[in-house]
């Protein structure tokens, strides 16, 4: 089980953020996915990770790394038995501000 670190590294001009990953992350079964925001990114924190897909990727969900409000963490479903290919969101806020901006990554799940 491998550990997929992605880091948030900016914001692009229509919202979307420029991930360490280039905003596609493989990944297997039992593997660990952390998103952190990187320093000066523009992004100042992670406000939830959902998987909104018809397949349950990740398992449990993820979640925000207690003591640490710029990482998050979450475990790809060890059940999957068949190669997946699906969005998740990221809602995230900037400094300063309490809207929340939404930005839909790829996971391809090789089993």
């Amino acid at each position: 089980m491998a550990v997929r670190p992605i880091t948030i590294e900016s914001i692009n001009n229509d919202g979307t953020l420029q991930l360490s990953d280039n905003g596609t992350t493989t990944a297997n079964p039992g593997d660990t996915i952390q998103w952190n925001v990187g320093s000066n990114s523009g992004v100042a924190t992670i406000s939830s990770i959902h998987d909104t897909s018809s397949t349950d990727v990740f398992s449990p969900d993820p979640s925000k790394q207690p003591g640490n409000s710029s990482a998050w963490q979450g475990t790809i479903n060890s059940g999957i038995t068949t190669p997946q290919e699906e969005t998740y969101c990221i809602y995230y806020t900037k400094p300063g501000s309490t809207v929340v901006y939404m930005h839909d990554p790829k996971i391809i799940v090789n089993p």
